[in-house]
């Protein structure tokens, strides 16, 4: 079996990548794995200790370390600042010029030791599941329901935390702002995308307005429009240690869940059904409390009539 490449995007936490490259690392794929790391340029050039920061995550990514755990290691090394989208959507497209698929994770991510097990397995098991667009190692959930045995669950909701896709599905998307704007002016397709997570439809609101810069948004649009889904593990093998106030896109203590396997844990792959008891116990996580709800509807719907 072969291995999908594994792209690692970094910016400025130096130590936060370092635990990222060591717990991949244990990963029994990762010795046939290729990796990249790809590193941003300072946002301010002549900030002095923002420069130094951005050195020491190259100084790290560069350690020869890594490249004795994995079968070959690139670092690629932005002279400016393109932002996380840029990086993401540039980086991704580069890599699936050669491969067919590719494993992402970011520079705060700590995965549990089947990890590589999971997403390389995921990636060929669904390769011609049409109505996938993604794979997620990822969690939210720290319990499903009772009746719920299945090892996979499948949402419409994409993620940014561990994930993977696939060549064929990633050129298909368009990274303009047509689609956000044609789901952004028809309510029933608003009310879609809102069904996994009232966050949703303000996001594409921050995106157009110029408040934001996400590619995953835009990647969750393309999945709307196409109507697929998101396979998630149901045992969550991603752990993020970048909520601690260190990163520019997640805020302190903005939890969702901070358990993840320890140990490999066997699973099955099968294309499961829709369980919406699920995907509103997702939805329900992302939207938050009731006056978040509230003033997101106000903001994206009562206001516009």
């Amino acid at each position: 079996m072969s291995f999908a490449p594994i792209l690692v995007f970094a910016y400025n936490r130096g130590e936060h990548l370092r635990q990222t490259l060591t717990e991949l690392a244990k990963c029994p794929e990762a010795s046939g794995s290729k990796l990249f790391i790809f590193c941003d340029g300072p946002k301010d050039k002549n900030n002095t200790k923002l420069v130094e920061k951005v050195a020491h995550v190259r100084n790290v990514a560069r350690d020869s370390t890594w490249r004795e755990k994995f079968v070959a290691v690139s670092v690629v090394e932005s002279p400016h600042n393109k932002g996380l989208a840029n990086s993401i959507i540039n980086g991704v497209t580069e890599i699936l010029i050669e491969h067919n698929s590719v494993i992402v994770l970011e520079d705060d991510l700590l995965v549990s030791p089947d990890f590589l097990t999971f997403m390389n397995e995921s990636l060929t098991f669904y390769a011609d599941v049409n109505e996938v667009g993604s794979i997620s190692a990822f969690s939210s959930l720290e319990r499903l329901p009772e009746d719920y045995h299945l090892d996979v669950y499948k949402i419409q909701r994409n993620c940014s935390t561990g994930w993977a896709t696939w060549k064929d599905r990633w050129e298909t998307i368009r990274w303009d702002d047509s689609p956000l704007i044609r789901v952004w002016n028809d309510r029933k397709l608003r009310r879609k995308l809102n069904q996994n997570g009232s966050d949703r439809t303000s996001r594409i609101k921050r995106q157009l307005d110029g408040k934001i810069d996400s590619w995953s948004i835009r990647f969750g649009v393309w999945q709307l429009l196409t109507d697929r889904y998101t396979i998630y593990a149901s045992d969550n093998r991603v752990f993020n240690i970048g909520l601690d106030g260190s990163g520019v896109h997640s805020g302190q203590n903005d939890t969702i869940n901070m358990s993840y396997l320890k140990s490999p844990k066997p699973f099955s792959l099968v294309t499961p059904p829709l369980n919406r008891h699920i995907a509103k116990c997702v939805a329900d996580k992302y939207s938050g409390k009731t006056l978040n709800k509230i003033a997101r509807y106000i903001k994206t719907e009562w206001l516009r009539s």
